[in-house]
């Protein structure tokens, strides 16, 4: 009899351990039922955290989505906490609001009833939670596509127009990224690059160790109201998941405090090794399916992109290519939404695979005429990559820092973004130095008449064209057989003409003993006529631009003769864009 008590007790034991966890207090209420250009999210109460809640082998819980047609997807919850940007006099700080919790993040993929199922276990036991549904109804924002070598959200070309906004200050960002958001989506800017550097956004450092992001739901709870700022402003995220100085020696180096470090308990002896090694590959899928499961929802998440500069690590190009390869395949079980994936390298001259990803991006820092500068970068990559996109993902005229004296109207800038966009780029340059540059200076707008003349034309299908100009310039077009948009610019109008000019007036003050020039005047034209070939003839409305304002100068119709247009360019200072399109 004693020896079947014991048995029964067993048994209910054994039943108690497998038995659903928190059945009866588990509920699920909602945080947002989404928009356009937001995710839907829910918060699950009543169950308990995890001896790790960002290790799938300690929590891993699941919900099924079901969509009216019937299609489903499958989202792990995340580990939450909430925080508060508050001022306390002239200082900034956070504070966490309530308690942690798990919340469930996913994109509404159709309107219609959406209904939620749940399973799972957290820390070997089941958990119950009831089932779940809401309706939607409202239009559901289309994605960012690739086709051949053109980005396209459904039928309409899209044309990256970008900067790189990757970090701010501690405390401050929410009211940076406000002010930077609003002032480059004001110039016609959609895309903006953010970093989850150790400094700024990341999740995981030597604070956290490794596999345990406690110590940074603040950093993570702040990239969440980044995403929420570039939706109310129009601007897409590419969110860069790994810095090269994090596994770097010699370049940016930051090696020396990382968590994955021998020396700091870590499980490498190299950065080389962070591509092959197997713990750190668990850790970084791991990390990989939280920010899957928090970030991937926002419909303004334009890419993932794996490294910044991955060509300044040690790791080998075949060990990289089959990381990324290996790294896309793991991320795409938790990405049911099929978010475009790049990388970058620092020159064009680096790479070696693109097959993993969508799309190329590299980054060019040169002083010199970038309309010089890009054309050899951008035939090298249509040639070596005739199929997928190339984005000039960071700009600069030099490395250390922009020169906010020697060129403080953004001469060097704006070219480059012209050029980019004319010589074959699939978006104009993503110029770097946001926060010592571009935000003091007030130069955002340089992005503002590109943007309009280039708005709704697919560039990718669009010829490019040289054709000769009037007296010391140059005339660049795009075109289709419908429309042609041009830009003529001085050929002094360039920041290498002006550091030529301030050299030879050092060395001039220098014999004549007399105190420098530094009136460098912004060259200037009094216009004149253009021929430009069309690829049919008929009548054409003629727009001619301030290339930086997109403030129209001058319009007309004009009948084309033996297949071209001759325009007569106003007078104009630095450069002017124009634009050619045929009617009934």
């Amino acid at each position: 009899m004693k020896r079947l008590a014991i048995f029964v007790a067993s048994l209910l034991l054994l039943e108690s351990a497998f038995a659903p966890l928190h059945a009866d207090s588990a509920s699920v209420r909602t945080i947002s039922s989404g928009a356009t250009n937001a995710p839907i999210e829910l918060a699950i109460t009543g169950l308990p955290s995890a001896a790790n809640p960002y290790d799938a082998a300690s929590a891993n819980v699941i919900a099924k989505i079901k969509f009216a047609s019937g299609r489903t997807i499958d989202i792990p919850l995340f580990w939450y906490q909430e925080f508060q940007n508050f001022q306390n006099y002239n200082d900034f700080n956070t504070k966490k609001i309530g308690e942690p919790e798990w919340r469930l993040r996913f994109r509404a993929l159709e309107s219609g009833e959406i209904k939620i199922s749940f399973s799972g276990a957290i820390d070997g036991q089941a958990i119950a939670i009831p089932d779940y549904s809401l309706n939607i109804d409202y239009q559901v924002q289309t994605p960012i596509t690739i086709s051949g070598r053109g980005f396209y959200q459904g039928e309409a070309p899209f044309v990256p127009i970008a900067y790189n906004i990757a970090w701010a200050g501690r405390y401050k960002e929410l009211i940076k990224y406000k002010q930077w958001f609003k002032a480059a989506s004001e110039g016609g800017v959609n895309v903006a690059r953010v970093w989850m550097a150790a400094w700024s956004l990341g999740i995981e450092w030597a604070d956290t160790g490794l596999g345990n992001y406690n110590a940074r739901l603040q950093n993570a709870w702040t990239l969440d109201q980044v995403f929420k700022l570039g939706a109310q402003y129009g601007i897409r995220i590419q969110l860069v998941l790994l810095n090269h100085g994090a596994f770097s020696e010699s370049t940016n180096p930051e090696w020396f405090a990382s968590p994955y470090n021998q020396l700091n308990g870590g499980p490498l002896a190299s950065p080389a090794e962070f591509a092959t090694n197997p713990i750190a590959i668990k850790y970084w899928q791991q990390r990989l399916r939280y920010i899957a499961a928090r970030y991937a929802a926002y419909p303004n998440l334009f890419a993932w992109e794996w490294w910044n500069e991955v060509n300044f690590t040690p790791i080998s190009q075949d060990d990289l290519s089959i990381w990324m390869k290996d790294s896309r395949i793991y991320l795409e079980k938790f990405d049911p939404y099929k978010n475009l994936i790049t990388t970058s390298w620092s020159t064009a001259g680096s790479i070696r695979d693109w097959d993993p990803v969508d799309f190329a991006s590299v980054h060019i820092y040169d002083s010199n005429d970038p309309v010089t500068v890009l054309r050899n970068v951008a035939d090298a990559m249509k040639e070596y990559l005739p199929n997928k996109p190339t984005v000039l993902g960071e700009m600069g005229s030099g490395t250390l820092t922009e020169d906010p004296f020697a060129d403080p109207t953004g001469l060097h800038l704006h070219n480059a973004q012209w050029a980019a966009t004319f010589l074959g780029f699939n978006s104009p340059a993503s110029y770097w130095w946001w926060d010592t540059y571009v935000d003091p200076l007030g130069l955002w707008g340089h992005t503002k008449g590109l943007s309009n003349l280039i708005k709704g034309l697919d560039l990718v299908k669009m010829n490019q064209v040289e054709i000769p100009s009037i007296v010391a310039t140059r005339t660049f077009l795009l075109q289709n057989e419908s429309t042609t948009i041009g830009w003529t610019r001085l050929n002094n109008y360039t920041l290498s003409a002006k550091k030529e000019f301030l050299l030879n007036a050092a060395i001039a003050a220098l014999k004549s003993k007399k105190n420098i020039s530094t009136n460098f005047q912004i060259p200037k034209s009094n216009g004149g006529t253009l021929k430009i070939p069309v690829t049919k003839n008929g009548n054409y409305t003629v727009s001619i631009m301030n290339a930086l304002s997109g403030k129209l100068l001058t319009s007309s119709k004009i009948a084309s003769t033996k297949n071209a247009i001759t325009i007569k360019l106003p007078s104009f200072i630095g450069d002017i864009s124009f634009k050619l399109a045929s009617v009934a």
